[in-house]
């Protein structure tokens, strides 16, 4: 009995913390200095962006048409195999830590894998809702020729429980740096997971219109303690570009017009499910007299009988 009261008492708390982190407290203001450089005042194509439901016109359900990944290859990473620039990010680029081959309107590219960074809270969010931090692995075209499609970035959004802790979050350990035992990315993602494509910019200063980004729908969970433990890291680090002490995170920027492909989808099974949820009450409702009447006979013909 008093697990099952401690237990919801903890459901109640997670409810609470999770709307004050992504109701506005907890949402970090745009990062301050150097964002008049580059493309950053650019009203065209800029990253993050606020990813709508798939009912608005902006989400396009694709069938791979458009966005396809072919392949996923990485090998786990362990600690002395990358560098850490004491900010808030991991090179990977001297190293065949992974690619990714990837189908976009028909043409196939590779893209090796640079770095991966944190943001805390996450830049992008997902029908206006801010996660508490979002994982980015940046990657390189191997068509260096290739200027306008020079990067595809991953990412990955991350919510908490008191759960279990997250193994790849400890594997990285971003407490202790550059102490990374064995960190699988195949661990978060899969490329037949469902994921949101589109065309946009580095999220740092230059803020470069040049990106592919992939951002994976499924949401991962790490545990509270880790998240209190990111926290303190990234606000910690010596970020170059983020003055305000409030974290790493850009805001969203606007559409302009952009379509958002939304591939491996199940979005039309979804759909029916929320169909019948919202349809069934309505028809019990209506059969509910009915059920009344023929009750009454039944009573009725016990009665007699």
């Amino acid at each position: 009995m008093k697990k099952m009261i401690l237990f919801n008492i903890l459901h109640f708390l997670t409810l609470i913390i999770n709307i004050y982190a992504n109701e506005g407290p907890l949402q970090y203001p745009e990062p301050a200095g150097g964002w008049h450089d580059g493309d950053c005042q650019s009203l065209q194509i800029q990253s993050p962006i606020d990813i709508p439901s798939p009912k608005d016109e902006s989400i396009v359900i694709d069938n791979g048409s458009h966005s396809k990944i072919e392949s996923l290859s990485y090998r786990n990473i362990n600690s002395g195999e990358v560098k850490f620039d004491h900010s808030h990010k991991w090179t990977t680029n001297e190293l065949d830590v992974g690619y990714i081959s990837i189908e976009l309107n028909h043409t196939l590219y590779k893209y090796k894998l640079h770095s991966f960074h944190f943001h805390l809270y996450s830049e992008h969010r997902i029908e206006n809702k801010q996660y508490p931090m979002e994982l980015h692995f940046v990657h390189k075209n191997m068509n260096k020729n290739d200027k306008q499609n020079e990067n595809l970035v991953i990412a990955v959004l991350f919510d908490y429980n008191f759960g279990e802790d997250n193994k790849f979050l400890n594997d990285v350990n971003l407490s202790y740096e550059k102490k990374i035992n064995d960190a699988s990315i195949h661990s978060l993602i899969n490329k037949n997971d469902e994921y949101y494509y589109y065309k946009g910019s580095l999220t740092t200063v230059p803020c470069t219109e040049n990106v592919n980004w992939i951002v994976f729908k499924k949401i991962r969970y790490m545990s509270y303690n880790q998240f209190v433990k990111f926290k303190k890291w990234i606000e910690n680090s010596d970020m170059k570009y983020y003055g305000t002490g409030y974290g790493n995170a850009r805001g969203p920027k606007r559409l302009s017009g952009r379509k958002i492909y939304l591939e491996n989808s199940n979005y039309e099974e979804s759909s029916f499910g929320r169909y019948l949820l919202v349809i069934l009450p309505i028809v019990t409702l209506l059969l509910y007299p009915i059920n009344i009447f023929f009750y009454h006979i039944y009573l009725k013909n016990k009665v007699e009988l």
